[in-house]
């Protein structure tokens, strides 16, 4: 029964799971699927359990991958772990049985004097997910030292649960608190 893992936390899923094997990438590409196959068209008579993650799924490779889903080796099932499951095509999805697990996350918290452009733009090619995003704010809501900046963030937070761009969210957040420092 191959399935689908929502959750923030790959690692721990894979030392739940201790699956045979493990293709952990940060974007799964198609030369990912040709090295899957082979693994998985490897006969054997005992159950295998592949384990596929990846903060990104190119699309070629989601087609690719559609194709052993639709007709899985024997005694092999797929588990895929993805940040959201908008990471992956409909038609993978349909094929999956769809489970989460979140993680409780450490708090981040920001040192705002070290608040400079390069700091936010690393932060910013994190491709945070918006939990994160959410603690980092809210650690900002702390370190707040007027209204405008809680009244900022408190928008910032509620911004986030309507669905704007996370890293627009983020990055002005981070330059209010730069340019009050």
């Amino acid at each position: 029964m191959n399935k689908l893992i929502i959750t923030n936390d790959f690692e721990k899923i894979i030392n739940e799971i201790k699956p045979n094997e493990v293709f952990l990438k940060d974007e799964l590409k198609i030369e990912d699927i040709e090295e899957i196959k082979k693994v998985s068209f490897l006969t054997d008579k005992n159950k295998k359990t592949i384990l596929i993650a990846a903060n990104k799924y190119n699309i070629y490779a989601q087609n690719a991958l559609l194709k052993i889903l639709e007709e899985p080796p024997k005694n092999i099932e797929f588990i895929i772990l993805a940040k959201s499951k908008y990471n992956l095509l409909d038609t993978i999805r349909s094929r999956l049985i769809e489970e989460k697990k979140f993680f409780q996350q450490e708090e981040k918290s920001i040192k705002i004097d070290k608040i400079t452009n390069s700091f936010i733009l690393e932060l910013l090619k994190k491709d945070l997910e918006k939990d994160e995003i959410k603690l980092i704010l809210k650690d900002l809501l702390k370190k707040a030292k007027n209204e405008e900046e809680l009244k900022f963030i408190n928008d910032a937070l509620m911004m986030l649960e309507l669905n704007i761009d996370k890293k627009a969210v983020l990055s002005t957040a981070l330059l209010l608190f730069k340019e009050n420092i």
